[in-house]
């Protein structure tokens, strides 16, 4: 259960890289996304959260596993974290990847959410995940992909210190894990999380800014590679989306504000227009207005006459 409000996560020292529950847009799509995949694997096994942060993600986790380690380098996420989401199924400790506080064989699964890109001590942190791991243990682990997440998008995160392209990230997980499957992950209009490159599977067509229509099995182009490891057989992951709903888009919100502000506008100009009907109706109903109407339909008729002579004097 959630004993405070998770708006209280605010509290915690802002780093940039830190989710907390409170947000909205591709970053809650893509971190919520990933934990949804891995509750369904969750279900019945105990299971380790690297890198836990505040704490949310472990919380969901144990809506479905036996038992939930959430682990963290940061003292004040697991205090947050223990203050916040109470469970007798759930434990944060403070620990790093690289020395997990947990004893061997301890877990049947470990979730390792963008985190191998903060740090260097990359193959420390695999031992460590196979030590902790039980014979048949799965792994499921997600990565920036270093060509889209940073060169073509040309946006350099300063808190990733060790980013690998995709290709890398497949190899280091299979050095470590006899048999591996790779997920791609995007936002489209929801976050997207497919297969790729097995047959058989969706295809994702997208049209580049040149309108090239490009075509790939799994994802086109996707930021995010999730790996889900073992060296048994492994969980079957379904592909997927998840949704948010749309007035809790931010520039959903900015475009209905703008949207109301005009209705206002709208509503405000036809207040108007309905008072100079009335006003002129009011007028032309008027004693004065009908009395003098054959006094101006008399000088109408000589404008006309006047406009002809005119006319004509500019023929001749």
């Amino acid at each position: 259960m959630v004993n405070k409000t998770v708006n209280e996560s605010t509290e915690l020292e802002a780093t940039g890289e830190r989710f907390l529950p409170e947000m909205q847009g591709t970053i809650a799509l893509e971190h919520l996304h990933r934990y949804a995949l891995a509750k369904d694997c969750a279900a019945g096994k105990i299971v380790l959260d690297i890198a836990c942060g505040e704490g949310y993600g472990s919380a969901v986790l144990a809506g479905t596993a036996d038992r939930v380690y959430g682990v963290d380098i940061a003292p004040d996420a697991i205090a947050h974290a223990r203050a916040i989401y109470q469970r007798p199924n759930l434990e944060y400790l403070v620990g790093e990847c690289a020395n997990i506080p947990l004893p061997d064989c301890a877990v049947d699964l470990v979730v390792s959410f963008e985190t191998i890109e903060h740090h260097t001590e990359h193959e420390a942190m695999f031992a460590e995940i196979k030590r902790v791991l039980r014979p048949g243990g799965v792994m499921v682990m997600s990565s920036p992909d270093k060509l889209e997440y940073t060169e073509r998008s040309g946006h350099a995160n300063a808190y990733h210190v060790k980013e690998l392209y995709a290709e890398e990230f497949q190899r280091l997980v299979e050095r470590y894990f006899n048999r591996v499957a790779m997920l791609g992950q995007r936002v489209l209009y929801a976050s997207a999380i497919l297969p790729q490159g097995a047959p058989g599977e969706a295809v994702h067509y997208s049209r580049d800014k040149d309108s090239a229509i490009q075509a790939a099995s799994g994802l086109v182009r996707p930021c995010y590679q999730v790996a889900i490891a073992s060296d048994a057989a492994l969980p079957p992951v379904l592909s997927s989306l998840f949704e948010q709903a749309g007035e809790s888009d931010p520039e959903i919100h900015a475009l209905q504000h703008q949207l109301e502000h005009a209705g206002r506008r709208i509503l405000g100009l036809e207040e108007e227009v309905a008072g100079l009907k009335a006003a002129i109706e009011l007028m032309m109903n008027s004693h004065s207005w009908k009395a003098t109407r054959p006094l101006r339909a008399v000088a109408n008729a000589l404008r006309a006459v006047s406009g002809n002579r005119v006319e004509k004097s500019r023929r001749a």
